[in-house]
């Protein structure tokens, strides 16, 4: 099973289609695998879900993320700043009731359990505690919650990673360790990595390889998008990729 892993378009269109273009000429996937957060911080979240509806493309998980949480609760409380919860009002104001329906109804709760390719894969937005809004960062990875599965795959933090932790189990064959694989495919849309660029995974679950990619695209036409009253923060930070 060789599969496209992305989260965290945020609503960037020229991102996406840029990493659909880099899709369609170097891998032939069997399938797609979305962890989250399609919308809000840019300024096309009702493109966004139409275009991922015209993807030729199986999409195998569909995750909401905490802003499709935040818009469809209207809870606010969780983001960190002012600014935040002013652009998610900004954002909520602008979906079409077409948009509304496909979160609610068509994405699924941010944890899911899946088996690929013989792998027993588990799919978050977050974290196994908090699955909208935890932190799976590097640091976090050795959490004994985790050792069950063959992939752990989340999104939320932006920041791509590949790591491999060997938990200790009882088993001799294997040298008394199990091996859990994490991969964050980092964001197509809001890179927080320092580097602007749209970023995905290729995973081929039955040889293991793994591709990061970043792929270039229109920033300027995407920060021309935004309007005066959105802070410039949310345009300005997509050409530093933080």
């Amino acid at each position: 099973m060789k599969v496209i892993l992305f989260a965290d378009i945020h609503a960037n269109l020229s991102a996406f289609e840029a990493v659909l273009a880099d899709i369609e000429k170097h891998y032939q996937p069997d399938a797609m695998i979305s962890l989250g957060d399609f919308i809000d911080y840019g300024m096309r979240s009702n493109e966004i879900i139409e275009r991922i509806q015209t993807v030729n493309i199986p999409l195998l998980a569909n995750l909401k993320g905490n802003h499709e949480k935040a818009l469809i609760d209207g809870e606010l409380s969780c983001f960190s700043s002012e600014r935040a919860r002013v652009m998610s009002k900004y954002t909520g104001n602008h979906l079409t009731q077409t948009s509304i329906d496909y979160i609610s109804n068509v994405m699924q709760e941010p944890m899911q359990e899946l088996e690929i390719g013989g792998k027993k894969v588990l799919l978050l937005h977050g974290t196994i505690d908090d699955p909208y809004w935890g932190k799976l960062t590097p640091a976090k990875v050795e959490d004994e919650k985790y050792q069950d599965f063959d992939y752990v795959l989340s999104g939320h933090i932006h920041q791509p990673f590949k790591i491999d932790v060997f938990f200790k189990v009882d088993n001799p064959i294997m040298r008394n360790q199990k091996r859990t694989t994490f991969i964050n495919p980092g964001s197509v849309g809001q890179p927080r990595n320092q580097n602007p660029y749209a970023q995905y995974v290729y995973i081929n679950f039955k040889t293991g390889e793994t591709h990061f990619n970043a792929v270039p695209y229109d920033i300027e036409a995407e920060q021309s998008l935004f309007p005066k009253e959105i802070d410039t923060f949310y345009s300005e930070r997509l050409k530093f990729g933080i």
